[in-house]
């Protein structure tokens, strides 16, 4: 039953974290690949959390 409340909470996270990194880089006019990887996997993350919330 936890379950869902622990991914959802770690996606939202690992979102937050990805775009802090994404707007910092744009701040510093760098790239940075991480970022968008952090933003594509809490989206990700969400999605199952989302669906084992579903299916419980």
């Amino acid at each position: 039953m936890a379950g869902w409340i622990v991914g959802i909470t770690f996606s939202v996270i690992v979102l937050l974290i990805g775009i802090w990194g994404l707007l910092d880089s744009r701040r510093k006019r760098v790239k940075n690949k991480w970022a968008g990887w952090f933003i594509l996997f809490g989206i990700c993350a969400i999605i199952s959390a989302f669906i084992n919330y579903q299916f419980r």
